[in-house]
């Protein structure tokens, strides 16, 4: 499979997200990745690319595990499928390399994965539900803030009201030449916080710092990054790293400077790309990326930038998918110990469900892991 060809069958697959995208995957694989390469692909008769799932072999305590690339830093883990592709073809193209591994492990797949379909005969499969994937649907007119409860709102328009009163505070999306300086400070107030309780917080490792400073320009370049800034004067104060597709946002780590009594940055930034999400729509970066808000004594900016209609179904915006409890917290699970790829959130299989942060306190779908598939 050839990057072109990973490119083109993603926008060919109507669910395919950004942590299925070559933008994302080959930055995984450079920086995260080891093992045999298994990739599973399948061709239509004229030789296109009709399917593909990027595989590895993860030697886990003397078991080989058949694992996604990507798998326990992205928050989906899936096959790209082409409508009309045969599932029977798919199965058939992971299964072909069977001699060479003992179990093959799908984390974080959605319910309506086609990896979760029908397994090959002679093969069994052990599925569990894993986190919960809180959503926030945006409505098709007026302020985007109208999805949230009322309680949100009001939190919203407080803090904006207390960002307002302590001066020179300004919201605005990343732009492509902010995007260093943009995970420079994600990363040293994400381990500002956890230093406040002696640990060093997930992103601390000099290998997920380098996989992210690799994946995101290669993301914006692709129009799928939405990072979320808050500066007070000319210092960032909050940081929400986002991705986003046609179909949604996805808002993947946070990080807030805490420092300052009686403020709540996060939020802000939580604001900006919800408002960012409908006003420009999930691929236009340039047309808020450019936008600020400024919050100043007297200006509460309580609408703020004008939120065009979308103009088709309703937008949604995947507020926290994935893993809010493996990425905002300093280390593993401590049932499962750090291992290889998997364990680098909360392991292989993720029993805990996610708790929502911040904006994003509505409940939405569950993820799955195929945990075990392996031979009847």
């Amino acid at each position: 499979m050839t990057r072109q060809e990973h490119w083109s069958l993603w926008r060919r697959d109507p669910r395919a997200t950004p942590f299925q995208s070559p933008a994302w995957l080959e930055a995984w694989w450079t920086h995260l990745g080891g093992g045999e390469r298994l990739d599973a692909a399948v061709r239509d008769p004229a030789g296109d690319l009709v399917a593909a799932l990027p595989l590895f072999v993860w030697h886990d305590a003397g078991v080989r595990r058949l694992v996604p690339v990507g798998a326990g830093h992205s928050d989906y883990c899936d096959a790209l499928v082409a409508p009309g592709a045969p599932m029977d073809k798919v199965w058939s193209a992971i299964l072909a390399t069977a001699d060479r591994w003992d179990e093959l492990l799908l984390p974080d797949l959605r319910a309506d994965s086609p990896l979760l379909g029908p397994v090959p005969g002679g093969w069994q499969a052990h599925d569990t539900e894993a986190e919960i994937c809180p959503v926030l649907t945006l409505p098709r007119e007026g302020s985007p803030l109208a999805a949230l409860t009322g309680t949100q709102r009001r939190k919203v328009v407080h803090d904006r009201h207390r960002a307002g009163r302590l001066g020179g505070v300004t919201e605005a999306l990343a732009t492509p030449a902010e995007i260093g300086p943009a995970l420079d400070a994600l990363f040293a107030l994400h381990a500002a916080r956890w230093a406040r309780e002696g640990q060093p917080g997930v992103l601390a490792d000099p290998r997920i710092q380098a996989f992210h400073r690799s994946a995101a320009p290669a993301l914006a370049e692709a129009g799928l990054l939405r990072i979320s800034l808050v500066r007070r004067e000319a210092a960032i104060v909050a940081v929400l790293y986002g991705l986003a597709d046609p179909r949604a946002g996805y808002s993947y780590i946070n990080a807030v400077d805490m420092s300052v009594p009686g403020q709540s940055f996060g939020t802000l930034a939580f604001a900006c790309l919800i408002e960012a999400a409908a006003a420009g729509g999930p691929r236009s970066s340039t047309s808020c990326g450019a936008r600020s808000r400024t919050s100043t004594a007297g200006a509460p900016n309580r609408a703020g930038p004008s939120a065009a209609p979308c103009g088709g179904p309703a937008r949604t915006l995947w507020a926290i998918q994935g893993s809010p409890t493996g990425r905002h917290r300093s280390k593993p699970d401590a049932r499962h110990p750090r291992r290889g790829p998997l364990a680098a959130r909360t392991g292989p299989a993720r029993y805990v469900a996610g708790r929502s942060a911040g904006l994003s306190a509505r409940t939405g779908p569950a993820l799955r892991s195929r945990a075990a598939l392996s031979r009847a």
